[in-house]
């Protein structure tokens, strides 16, 4: 493998590999990582698919690039990567994978095209006071005290960041900055995760700072991802025979230490509950992808929240980690990233809209008609009040394909998931699916479409089947509040609220 800053290494037909015909691959996982490296085998490596095996836990591909039509839940989707121009690896790979949508295209084509058509931009990044512009205008708004500690963190080298947080280099200077604002919601960074982890992403993204505040930096495929960008990938490797087994779960692979190199020569995996070892040779290539964004994921429904089962640490994926990370130091410390559940979750949901109802709030905040079949939101539009620091977009409609063209399908994310909500009362977390959406649609602008906590009908209403019929004037108080309640009734007499009184036979 050559690097090289033009694409003159890029654009040359590798020479086929010595004695690739007689190696095997198997790949832990079909996330996108997984599924591109078998591509990469076949196209590349000129390795032939059927001595490549892909081992899914799960019962179908994807990974973390999921969304489906579950029939007792609806369309899900539990998050969706952010693309831009300068993914040099996936644009390099999608060039080969043929589209699903348009003939005698790559998806790579259908992509470009799409997006030079329709490019990406917010018109309303963030908002306010029940659905109003929070009025960014595109600006970072960093005073000069702030850009020095974005700088001076920008600057400093790696090993002076490892055990720091975020908390530690930056401080409520910075943190009132616009720029924190689309940073923090754009890549789900929270004030203790780590300090070198935002430079290294600062260093990554340098050159979209520009596209930050409208988002113009992103492009998004025409579906969700699934359809959009996974299902093509998989279609291209059943073409080419590469093995699928799914219901494995790889617990665990075993190596040999060398002077030199690592040498794994077991792979153990539970498929259908049934431990199997499998003995590997020097002709097997293993491919591990650690951790992931969707690990140990649980989904509630629009009547139950999601009910997390595991401890912190536990979860498939880290426990193959440690079992790796326990053989020898190189392979990292996986405890870094999952030793803290409280501190590293996060929710999402989805929300399909059955009619036009809420359409024009929707409208009223992107500027755009999200039944156009182009670009909605842009991207994520954050409620900068929000207690969750809510954000939600969404993308071309249908964003599934089997999608009804009256229905409109988005996706909500709650940064701070345990925080109680400025509607619901409720942390995220303990919410199900119908108080998120009361969320959002109070922060959205709507009118309560339906009676609660904040109409007085309804309070009065309980109040009377609490009261088993008696009367307030009934009750037995002590002798202040009872002086108290006859002197408020007597100045709500001939009002509205002294109607409402007798009517729900309170008085």
């Amino acid at each position: 493998m050559y690097y090289t800053n033009g694409n003159y290494e890029a654009f040359a037909h590798p020479r086929k590999p010595k004695d690739v015909d007689a190696k095997s691959a198997w790949l832990v996982g079909s996330g996108l990582a997984s599924l591109s490296a078998a591509a990469f085998l076949i196209r590349d490596g000129q390795m032939p698919g059927d001595h490549i095996h892909i081992l899914e836990e799960a019962s179908l591909p994807g990974g973390a690039c999921d969304g489906l039509r579950i029939p007792e839940l609806g369309f899900v989707i539990r998050g969706g990567r952010e693309m831009e121009n300068h993914y040099e690896c996936l644009w390099d790979l999608y060039r080969s994978i043929p589209s699903l949508e348009v003939e005698n295209a790559s998806v790579l084509d259908e992509f470009y095209w799409l997006n030079k058509d329709d490019p990406n931009f917010s018109k309303n990044r963030a908002t306010l006071h029940r659905g109003e512009s929070a009025d960014t205008r595109n600006r970072f708004e960093l005073s000069d005290e702030a850009a020095l500690q974005l700088m001076r963190l920008f600057f400093t080298p790696d090993d002076e960041l490892y055990d720091l947080t975020i908390d530690d280099v930056l401080d409520e200077e910075f943190y009132k900055s616009n720029f924190w604002l689309y940073w923090q919601t754009m890549f789900a960074f929270e004030k203790w995760h780590s300090a070198l982890e935002m430079k290294l992403y600062l260093q990554r993204f340098l050159h979209h700072i520009g596209g930050l505040p409208d988002l113009s930096a992103l492009k998004f495929t025409k579906y969700n991802q699934y359809e959009s960008l996974i299902l093509p990938l998989v279609s291209y490797l059943k073409e080419h025979g590469v093995q699928f087994h799914y219901n494995a779960r790889v617990t665990n692979v075993l190596f040999h230490f060398l002077p030199d190199k690592k040498v794994a020569h077991q792979l153990i995996l539970l498929r259908d509950g049934k431990e199997e070892v499998m003995e590997l040779t020097e002709n097997d290539l293993v491919f591990v992808t650690n951790g992931s964004c969707t690990e140990s994921a649980a989904l509630g429904d629009n009547d139950h929240p999601p009910q997390l089962t595991v401890e912190s640490g536990e979860g498939s994926s880290w426990s193959l980690w440690k079992h790796l990370a326990v053989q020898n130091p190189l392979f990292g410390r996986p405890e870094k990233f999952c030793s803290d559940i409280q501190a590293t979750k996060w929710e999402s949901a989805t929300v399909t809209l059955l009619d036009d109802r809420i359409a024009p709030y929707i409208q009223e905040v992107c500027q755009r008609d999200p039944y156009s079949g182009k670009v909605v939101t842009g991207g994520i539009v954050t409620v900068k009040d929000s207690a969750w620091l809510m954000s939600w977009t969404f993308n071309r409609q249908p964003h599934f394909k089997a999608q009804p063209k009256e229905q409109l399908v988005g996706w909500i994310y709650g940064l701070y998931p345990n925080e109680p909500g400025d509607y619901v009362g409720k942390p995220m977390e303990e919410c199900t699916g119908a108080e998120i959406c009361m969320e959002w649609l109070y922060h959205l602008g709507v009118p309560e479409v339906y009676s609660s906590v904040y109409d007085v009908r309804c309070l009065l209403n309980a109040t009377r089947y609490l009261l088993d019929g008696r009367k307030l004037t009934e009750m037995k108080l002590p002798l202040p509040l009872k002086i108290a309640l006859r002197a408020g009734l007597d100045k709500l007499d001939g009002t509205t609220l002294m109607e409402l009184l007798y009517r729900y036979d309170l008085v």
